[in-house]
């Protein structure tokens, strides 16, 4: 298993971002409880408005199908998203890689 960084912008419509927030949040708590997606949150100023995810994965495919199923992505709050694999230099153990 290998790390994935994603990040990703939203459309500039703040309400449809609101409105599609509480979905979006339960889809993440629930890749999270699976020990797929290990970090999450939005990305502050300066900047457009969005989000960086961090997963733990087999591949970048799958973070792609993992993106697909959000429904940030369903409803077009996603204006575009990147994801790319990423090796921890330094930090917690948290993002340690998994043996399997």
């Amino acid at each position: 298993m290998a790390l994935f960084a994603l990040i990703y912008r939203y459309v500039d419509d703040p309400a449809i971002v609101s409105k599609h927030r509480p979905a979006h949040r339960k889809y993440l708590q629930d890749l999270a409880d699976e020990g797929e997606l290990i970090a999450a949150g939005p990305l502050g100023e300066p900047g457009p408005a969005g989000g960086l995810l961090v997963f733990r994965s087999e591949s970048v495919d799958r973070v792609k199908k993992i993106i697909g199923g959000d429904p940030f992505h369903i409803q077009g709050v996603l204006a575009d998203y990147f994801v790319q694999e990423w090796t921890l230099a330094f930090g917690s153990e948290l993002f340690a890689p998994s043996a399997t």
